[in-house]
């Protein structure tokens, strides 16, 4: 018997009331606030945080970016986004919900793209990977992370149930793949129990 689809949003919808009171805790703050340093912003820069949950990262972004940054929290699920946006109010931060695949904005608008616990959930990887080189300023970086190793995420998705237990983070390889052909250079990639960290450049012109 096979599955019946599920739409995904819609499950994460249903999911962000429970999502939000699990990562609520000073423990993950600490290695959010570790992890936001390493993205090296800089005051002023423009950050799209794509796939942003109920925007968990986006309060140790802005400490980055400065009064002057801007933050565009971007996530699927409209539920997601609605618990998002009533605990952010800063003033230069937005929200839109979005596809991750088909981003509504110009081209080269953003000083950094990040991917925090969102890239097993897409579906068409190289889709998104090109978007996100799109939307990026020349010479500025993507960046894919979680606060688990490859193998502890994968592990993690086949022992649960709906929509997300065939989502992985891709190999090494595969993830060169993906980024060196939606056009990025420069791939590093990070992967230890308890942190998977990847970025990319796109090309300077």
């Amino acid at each position: 018997m096979t599955e019946s689809p599920v739409n995904k949003p819609s499950f994460f919808s249903s999911l962000a009331g429970e999502w939000e009171s699990l990562h609520s805790r000073k423990k993950e703050s600490d290695a959010l606030r570790r992890l936001a340093g390493e993205f090296r912003l800089a005051e002023g820069d423009r950050v799209l945080d794509a796939g942003c949950g109920t925007g968990r990262l986006c309060p140790f972004l802005r400490e980055r970016v400065g009064p002057r940054g801007r933050i565009i929290e971007l996530d699927f699920a409209a539920d997601m986004l609605r618990i998002c946006r009533g605990k952010i109010k800063h003033g230069r931060t937005g929200f839109v919900q979005a596809d991750s695949e088909c981003l509504p904005f110009p081209d080269s608008v953003f000083d950094a793209v990040i991917c925090f616990s969102l890239f097993p959930h897409l579906d068409r990887p190289g889709a998104a990977a090109r978007e996100f080189f799109r939307v990026l300023v020349p010479g500025k970086k993507v960046f894919v992370a979680h606060l688990m190793s490859r193998e502890e995420l994968n592990l993690m998705h086949r022992r649960t149930s709906g929509p997300v237990r065939h989502d992985r983070l891709p190999d090494a390889a595969e993830m060169r793949g993906i980024l060196g052909d939606a056009g990025f250079e420069g791939v590093q990639i990070v992967d230890r129990p308890g942190r998977y960290f990847a970025e990319a450049k796109r090309p300077a012109l």
